[in-house]
């Protein structure tokens, strides 16, 4: 498992505990304090305790939301505003920009001192097929957005900006698109990974799943599932998993692990170093 790297901190932070992917959202997210019958409604409300705003979707909804985070007036918080198609209950520090429009919410976040990376928005979409884009105006990491799609078949983007965000698919066959510094879990499902042009994370999960990386040094890995790894252009890590894997190192200084099963295995252009593994592999340094 791995746990998300220390960010260089540009605004101060709340306290929480270091994000290990795969684990982290492999439960469904709920709102502290909530209990009783289902809400009729997706609900936003920032906690109190802990200064983070938490987004559930309702039980049966189809979600398509559009994130956009931003700082504050004085940069000492967040202001996230979620444009949804469903109705959306306004809980503390959330008001409705358009009083006549519940499907919109805008929610104000207070900073406080962190030593810790920490999720400012915890996101959980639930069931069904559901779409998000996060655009993250804020230019820092530190405070970051973590968002579980759920079970279903479910889309998530970026705006291509430096994000730091880490989106769980869990079950499901999911399409995710991760920006500069994100993280990405694909949980169940044959998933497509796109990995921005950060120092990116990104695992598969099981399934038969297609990951593409982009600049700077990143971390692929396959899991379990016969998956198609492809690195960027900067010094990656490609790690097969189990199963029958087809890794491509393209440029940089690549290192591509097979893992077990029978891999093939391709380094490009750059100084590589290939490993296949356990397995009947074909490995090619070009």
């Amino acid at each position: 498992m791995l746990a998300r790297p220390a960010r260089r901190r540009v605004i101060r932070a709340v306290s929480a505990a270091t994000l290990v992917l795969g684990t982290a959202l492999a439960a469904p997210l709920t709102l502290a304090g909530a209990a009783g019958a289902a809400p009729s409604s997706a609900t936003a409300e920032v906690n109190q305790y802990d200064w983070k705003l938490f987004y559930t979707a309702a039980p049966g909804q189809t979600n398509k939301a559009t994130v956009t985070a931003s700082l504050t007036a004085d940069r000492t918080g967040f202001v996230y505003v979620i444009d949804d198609v469903v109705p959306i209950t306004a809980g503390h520090d959330c008001a409705y920009p358009d009083r006549a429009d519940h499907t919109k919410v805008s929610c104000t976040v207070t900073g406080v001192e962190s030593q810790d990376p920490y999720p400012a928005l915890v996101m959980d979409l639930g069931d069904r097929d559901d779409t998000v884009a996060y655009k993250n105006a804020t230019d820092q990491v530190y405070s970051y957005a973590q968002i579980s799609l759920g079970t279903g078949n479910d889309t998530a983007t970026d705006s291509g900006r430096l994000d730091g965000a880490y989106v769980s698919g869990n079950a499901g066959n999911d399409t995710i698109t991760v920006g500069k510094e994100g993280l990405a879990w694909g949980g169940d499902g044959n998933d497509t990974i796109n990995a921005g042009g950060g120092d990116n994370i990104v695992q598969g999960g099981k399934g038969d799943d297609a990951l593409h990386g982009g600049g700077a040094d990143q971390y692929l890995s396959g899991d379990d599932g016969n998956d198609t790894i492809s690195g960027g252009t900067g010094d990656d890590t490609l790690n097969g998993g189990k199963g029958n894997d087809v890794l491509y190192g393209n440029s940089g200084d690549d290192r591509l692990y097979g893992n077990s099963g029978d891999d093939r295995l391709y380094g490009g252009a750059g100084r590589d170093t290939l490993s296949g593994g356990p397995g009947t592999d074909v490995i090619r340094q070009n």
